[in-house]
């Protein structure tokens, strides 16, 4: 695996994160293919890529897009498409990955390096957990709103390898805070607690971060939710590293989310827009999961259920 200042670069689902990621590797100098849809990719080919907000104002004007992924091996693969696009998208991204390539799951939910890694190959397959917020406000126009903690990149099997740790100071070098991780299932699973949190509560109450931790029955609502993902981890055998839901929503209020307070979930700009959300992969996963192991996880369901409605009901208006 190459990983000079001119490794060669796809981000598979170039939308609002695969491009400010993939922008800022080629403004260090890696040789950066965004795949993506046409609005977006044709605005970037004709003016180039406008990223603005906390990370800094660039214009990156030397990236290839495309709509499709090319028949060339790349060095590394991100994919950052949505977690129900997973596993069409790793299978179309086949044909960027070499014997020597690594393809990396930078998305939202549960099951997504899995699935990746049984197409690609466990070998080929890392993990990672972006916790930055980013808007698209136009085509060829990303803005980085928020970070909650520095992007981590990891073996699936945990290992601090040499490869994970190469690829976290490419990333850092390039502007995006990073580090390797030496438990990235775990560190998934805590950016999921993140995200079963606040982003369908952001979605259905058109609200932000802040706005949700400041309300307490808010708050109480949250902490049975992640009470019960807790439950679900403890029977799926997952160790998340803390003793209590407690513990870990003592971190979310005082680190994970000052920094995030002005930020609205992309959940909530899916269902703007009138697309479809990753809540099957959210809390719909911890209903999944405490299905099969036999846990009652009533607050993840109605909140899955609510938002699946509220995406019914934008459908109906558009």
């Amino acid at each position: 695996m190459n990983i000079s200042n001119s490794a060669n670069i796809a981000i598979m689902g170039a939308g609002a994160i695969g491009s400010v990621i993939g922008g800022m590797l080629a403004r260090h100098g890696h040789n950066v293919t965004l795949i993506g849809r046409h609005p977006h990719m044709d605005e970037i080919s004709k003016n180039g890529l406008h990223i603005s907000g906390i990370w800094g104002e660039h214009t990156v004007t030397h990236l290839n897009t495309m709509t499709s992924p090319p028949d060339k091996y790349q060095d590394v693969v991100f994919l950052t498409v949505k977690a129900f696009d997973t596993a069409t998208a790793a299978r179309e991204a086949l044909s960027m990955v070499g014997p020597d390539s690594t393809i990396i799951s930078m998305q939202n939910g549960l099951g997504n390096v899995e699935t990746l890694a049984s197409i690609a190959g466990r070998d080929k397959t890392l993990g990672a957990m972006a916790i930055f917020g980013v808007v698209m406000p136009a085509p060829g126009n990303v803005q980085v709103t928020s970070i909650a903690s520095e992007t981590l990149v990891g073996e699936i099997d945990g290992d601090l390898s040499p490869r994970s740790v190469a690829l976290a100071r490419m990333m850092d070098d390039a502007g995006i805070p990073t580090k390797a991780s030496d438990n990235i299932m775990q560190e998934i699973w805590h950016k999921v607690l993140f995200n079963i949190a606040l982003n369908p509560l952001s979605a259905i109450l058109q609200a932000t971060y802040g706005q949700i931790a400041d309300n307490p029955p808010i708050r109480e609502l949250i902490r049975e939710m992640v009470s019960e993902a807790f439950r679900v981890a403890d029977a799926s055998e997952m160790d998340l590293g803390m003793d209590s839901p407690d513990e870990y929503l003592e971190i979310l209020w005082k680190k994970k989310v000052p920094p995030t307070r002005n930020h609205r979930s992309s959940m909530l700009q899916d269902i703007i827009r009138g697309k479809k959300t990753e809540i099957d992969y959210l809390n719909g996963k911890v209903v999944e999961m405490g299905n099969k192991y036999g846990i009652e996880t009533p607050y993840n369901r109605a909140i899955a259920i609510m938002v699946k409605a509220k995406e019914a009901l934008r459908r109906q208006q558009t």
